[in-house]
């Protein structure tokens, strides 16, 4: 930023790309984007331009921070403002009203994370623009009292490959048409279900900014379907998630219609709220934990960036004639990309002269709700993480979770009593009362989705997404709610450092043993297979060095060299090895370096995406197989098991229709394709599929199983995405590691009733944990876990989304136990 540079220095949009943002077939690149932020960052003292980092590609993250020059010279007091008063412990009133008088309405913009939602990243360009160098009375209300971060790209990387692929069939039968792969390496559309598990690079970049300022409003830009409303903003519909504050609950709804009333003033038509769109998953949601309102607008898609027509009779009957929720209809016609950056640009701008109006209401409601926070009472009081886990390094990964979310963690220096329960030093606290406790606290409790019908003795009305989101049960961790006061001896923690693990040497070791409970252990098991060690399995308990090692415990034989290599394993996994002084006794498998084929259909899985960045976490190399290598055959030469992620039947078997996409893009495995997968098993491999996959072993491969979920209609069986209780068989392999119950997360997922194979896990009567179950006596004594001989090899169905959305911790040992299992033989 050039100091007392002039606005003549900048271009308009127009200009620089020759081209204005929205016109029809024309898009700005990822390139051209950030340069022209730039050259906004060189030319204007009210736009400052940080790279916070770079995406998962290794692109720009760029955020412009505009403001006006006096408030760009003092950004770093006002974001130590939004610090203060996020935790108000120990301010004075007379303090506190110093910093709200002061302190400015912080609005953060994010574009297009849904890389095919491209509107508002060309918007961005526009408004940047006019707020760099416009003089009008209310951009410059604006510039005064609103600090704005806007994120062009929420997803560079996306836009990068959406453009290319425009740009390429521009002009062609395919002109506008869809990507055969997903527009972020891993998770697609899935990228703003991270916002409570972090686990993707834009995602930490983000929070990373959000954690520096906390915004007051946060505007995230969308796109939907073609034939509804033009635009979507808030109200949303019940539910919400019930630990968000009432005053934000209020501030959406205030700020939604707002938007909405503006655009209508303005004549746009087909403005719409309240419909559809719920506040119950904090996935969606960071912000409304941490002190701001989260804005979605969704604005009715074209073509990528080619018009297309509406005529009457396509639009939803809620959207053709007036109501309360769209006092102006939008009557059909011509919708373009300028159409989008139209509603877009005035959305936003919208949004900002309400903050600018309204600057100090919203910097005191943003202190009135930390005050509430830091002084909650009632329970619960806490919640306790014992240092004693089945699996501690996931336990201090879910609490490094916790505290990227702004989430106090303590820690006991002594022995102290809860609720009636001793606990041990060194166990973890985490108390209600502190700035960011209700993110905690939604987090680590069970949730209870109230029962909201489409009609009286109707079904459950459709959540928008999933309803149960409880951490320690997704991954495994024992927390226990804590509901009276007591009292310890505790230290804040800084970090929360994962222990290292230890190794148990002895003299003349045969070899060394180590457990199967933990994620770290699978990691383990990859390293010292790549390396080349000679790994196996116990197939049942033994008794060895003084003590009882149970089914399953992971055997290394001695090898040259393999202490030093024990020793750098444990330098950064939390894994116990304890020397042998003889062959354990029992039989045991013999565990091969899986030869792994990761399906992957042309249709951009989302949970391909997931499958293969939970594989790469732990360390497992693997190979993408598509229709067209598959349908060539030989599939036993160059893999042990091919594992087919949540798709359904009739994507794998048909894929995209011809005409729809290139050639090369369309069908699926086909005849030929089927009867290959068939071949392969028979003649030894294994196929795992996970979640609604089953179907196609089901259907395709005739096995004597049953999904009696199938078919059922919503009034007596549904189960939105919940964390329900099974009972592991923890004699069979696939579930060696476990306890007798465990935590699964069911989605769209079937359940099923065994004609043949063997139950690995089952449901028990009462399953349901957090989210909502309806028809639970479905699933009394069926199968969630089944493996099914077939010829020489194996089928494993996991009838459940063992790695769903790389949230499921606690159930990822089932999946690659399957994979481990699938490569083994028995010595």
């Amino acid at each position: 930023m050039l100091a007392g540079a002039l606005p003549a220095q900048m271009p308009s949009p127009e200009d620089f790309l020759g081209f204005a943002p929205g016109a029809d077939r024309k898009l700005a690149d990822m390139d051209q984007i950030i340069e022209y932020f730039r050259k906004l960052d060189q030319g204007s003292v009210r736009v400052a331009v940080e790279e916070v980092g770079k995406t998962t590609l290794g692109n720009p993250f760029i955020v412009a921070v505009i403001t006006s020059e006096a408030n760009h010279r003092d950004l770093e007091k006002y974001s130590r403002i939004q610090q203060r008063l996020a935790d108000p412990r120990g301010l004075s009133q007379e303090e506190t009203e110093r910093l709200i008088r002061d302190g400015r309405a912080i609005v953060m913009i994010n574009c297009s994370i849904h890389a095919t939602e491209v509107g508002a990243s060309q918007m961005a360009m526009q408004l940047a623009y006019d707020l760099a160098s416009r003089d009008d009375p209310n951009i410059r209300r604006i510039l005064d009292n609103v600090i704005l971060l806007l994120t062009p790209m929420h997803n560079p990387d996306g836009i990068e490959m959406v453009v290319d692929w425009y740009r390429e069939h521009l002009g062609t039968e395919f002109e506008g048409s869809r990507m055969p792969w997903l527009y972020h390496k891993y998770v697609g559309h899935d990228n703003n279900r991270d916002w409570f598990m972090f686990t993707q690079v834009e995602t930490r970049l983000t929070i990373k900014v959000h954690n520096t300022w906390h915004p007051h409003v946060i505007v995230d830009m969308h796109q939907m379907g073609s034939n509804g409303a033009r635009l979507f903003v808030p109200p949303f519909v019940d539910p919400y998630e019930p630990n968000i504050d009432p005053i934000l609950r209020q501030q959406v709804a205030m700020m939604g219609t707002f938007i909405a009333t503006e655009l209508t003033a303005q004549g746009k038509a087909g403005v719409m709220h309240s419909t559809g769109f719920d506040a119950w998953t904090p996935a969606r949601a960071y912000h409304h934990y941490h002190g701001g309102i989260r804005i979605l607008t969704e604005a009715a898609s074209v073509r990528i960036a080619t018009p297309i027509t509406v005529t009457p009779d396509r639009l939803r009957a809620n959207v053709k004639e007036e109501s309360v929720r769209m006092p102006l209809p939008w009557k059909g016609g011509r919708w373009s990309l300028g159409d989008i950056v139209a509603y877009d640009y005035a959305a936003a701008l919208a949004a900002l002269t309400n903050a600018a109006g309204l600057r100090e209401t919203w910097v005191r409601n943003y202190s009135r709700i930390f005050v509430k926070a830091v002084n909650r009472t009632g329970p619960p009081y806490a919640y306790v993480i014992p240092k004693e886990q089945r699996d501690l390094a996931t336990a201090i990964k879910m609490l490094n979770i916790l505290k990227f979310g702004g989430v106090e963690v303590h820690q006991a220096e002594a022995e102290f009593t809860a609720d009636g329960h001793a606990y041990s030093a060194g166990s973890y606290l985490v108390f209600m009362a502190q700035p960011f406790g209700g993110f905690a606290k939604t987090l680590l409790e069970q949730q209870v989705y109230p029962e909201i019908r489409e009609t009286p003795g109707g079904p459950l009305k459709t959540p928008y997404d999933v309803v149960g989101h409880t951490l320690p049960l997704l991954m495994g961790v024992n927390a226990v709610k804590v509901d009276k006061v007591f009292q310890a001896d505790t230290r804040l923690l800084p970090s929360i450092p994962k222990p290292r693990g230890q190794v148990t040497p002895g003299e003349g070791a045969n070899g060394y043993a180590w457990g199967h409970a933990s994620n770290d252990d699978i990691v383990a098991l990859n390293r010292l297979l790549k390396s080349g060690k000679t790994i196996h399995w116990s197939a049942g308990e033994f008794e060895a060095a003084g003590r009882t090692f149970p089914a399953g415990t992971m055997l290394v034989d001695h090898a040259p060299g393999l202490l030093t290599e024990l020793n750098a394993v444990i330098q950064d996994l939390h894994v116990d090895f304890t020397a042998l002084p003889a062959e354990p006794g029992v039989p045991v498998y013999r565990i091969n370096p899986p030869r792994l084929g990761v399906y992957m259909s042309w249709t951009a899985s989302m949970d391909e995406g997931w499958t293969r960045f939970v594989l790469e976490q732990f360390e497992f190399p693997y190979e993408r197989i598509t229709n067209s290598e598959i349908r060539k055959g030989g599939l036993g030469k160059d893999f042990d098991v091919i594992l087919f992620p949540d798709m359904a039947n009739s994507t794998i078997v048909n894929g995209l229709p011809e005409g729809s996409l290139p050639e090369k893009y369309t069908g699926g495995l086909g005849e030929v394709g089927v009867k290959n997968i068939r071949s392969f098993i028979q003649g030894g491999g294994a196929l795992v599929t996970l979640n609604s996959a089953a179907e196609f072993a089901l259907k395709s491969l005739n096995l004597g199983v049953e999904n009696v979920a199938a078919g059922k209609r919503r009034q007596e069986f549904f189960i939105p995405g919940s964390l329900l209780r099974v009972i592991p068989d923890t004699t069979h392999p696939i579930a060696f590691g476990y306890d007798r119950d465990t935590t699964i997360f069911f989605r769209r997922s079937p359940v099923f009733s065994a004609g043949e194979g063997y139950s690995v896990l089952r449901y028990p009567a009462h399953t349901l944990e957090s989210g909502w179950v309806t028809g639970e006596e479905l699933l009394f004594n069926r199968s969630a876990l089944l493996d099914v001989p077939f010829g020489k090899g194996r089928v494993t169905l996991i009838g459940f989304p063992a790695q769903y959305r790389s949230q499921s911790h606690g159930s990822f040992r089932y999946l690659f136990n399957a994979i481990f299992y699938g490569a083994a033989s028995q010595d």
